[in-house]
């Protein structure tokens, strides 16, 4: 059922920064800030707000989840059984399957000068294990804008939530003049079919160097291993729109930072609160590493009961 767009649900911060959401997806729709000049610029890309809506980019501002990214085969082991998961991409699952978290409508409430999501996940859907409940909180402090996500289970399963927002700092256009900046001196190579192959690859005299800011340039649908890992909320990335000066700061806690340059929008992709074209947006999706579950090298993304799994994300905005 689309989802209707009286859904949709906005914060005001106290410092310039409007935010929209939608249930659909957990869906960040629209992100107002303000600018030198006093109008503000709304700079997120592609997202429609509703579900199986004909407007919009599928996963553009969702929640992707339970296994955001991509999982070679659409299947994994875990203490010693092999779990089958729908393809959706190829041979590939992508993003949790066609009825991932980004396809599914949550729970809302807003509660003060935040927004919570909530979803329960049953047993089996999309092939993972476990019953999973996860928690999304969105809030607004001075020019940051955070997203908090948990999650806990019945069973051994692996989760990685991510969350899949376009920037295009400037408003309009295409991003590829954007300086980016990725603190990370090793990146995943990957195959034809985007499958991280081998191990970890230097950045040091590639196209995948961002250790300095440099323009983007593109194209790119990489994971970069931040030298930061896992742990206490560290910088993920950098972008600054070189003729404004607007910076955007991704701050995370985990420990893969992927970046995507929008290769696929087109005009005829028609979103309420943005216009595409190639390169409109670029994504960083701070996150686990693709394919983790049958690589025992990269960072685990396995959860068991009575842990919590935690995800802090921070989009920290300057040069107003």
């Amino acid at each position: 059922m689309t989802q209707p767009v009286e859904d949709f649900i906005t914060l005001d911060g106290a410092d310039g920064l409007k935010a929209v959401f939608s249930p659909a997806g957990a869906q960040l729709v629209a992100l107002y800030i303000p600018t030198k000049s006093g109008g503000p610029v709304q700079t997120v890309i592609g997202s429609s707000g509703r579900l199986d809506a004909p407007e919009g980019d599928s996963w553009a501002g969702a929640i992707c989840g339970r296994y955001a990214n991509r999982i070679a085969g659409a299947s994994f082991s875990l203490d010693g059984v092999t779990y089958h998961l729908p393809a959706n991409e190829g041979s590939k699952q992508l993003h949790g399957g066609a009825d991932g978290f980004g396809h599914l409508s949550w729970k809302a409430e807003k509660a003060g000068n935040e927004v919570v999501f909530r979803l329960d996940s049953p047993d089996g859907d999309m092939g993972y294990p476990g019953a999973l409940e996860v928690k999304a909180a969105y809030g607004l402090n001075g020019h940051t804008l955070y997203l908090e996500m948990t999650a806990t289970t019945t069973k051994p399963t692996v989760v990685n939530l991510t969350h899949h927002v376009y920037w295009n700092l400037l408003g309009k256009g295409d991003i590829l003049g954007h300086m980016m900046q990725i603190p990370a001196s090793r990146y995943t190579p990957v195959n034809a079919d985007l499958i991280p192959v081998g191990p970890l690859a230097d950045v040091a005299g590639t196209r995948f160097d961002f250790r300095e800011k440099r323009p983007i340039a593109g194209p790119y649908d990489h994971n970069f291993a931040l030298d930061a890992g896992r742990g206490a909320l560290h910088l993920g990335a950098r972008a600054i729109e070189p003729v404004t000066g607007r910076t955007l700061e991704v701050w995370t806690t985990e420990p893969g930072m992927q970046l995507y340059t929008g290769e696929h929008f087109t005009p005829a992709i028609k979103a309420p609160f943005s216009e595409l074209l190639k390169n409109a947006g670029f994504a960083l999706e701070p996150q686990t590493f693709p394919n983790a579950p049958n690589e025992p090298s990269y960072p685990s993304s396995v959860l068991r009961p009575g842990e919590t799994y935690r995800h802090r994300i921070e989009w920290r905005f300057s040069g107003f």
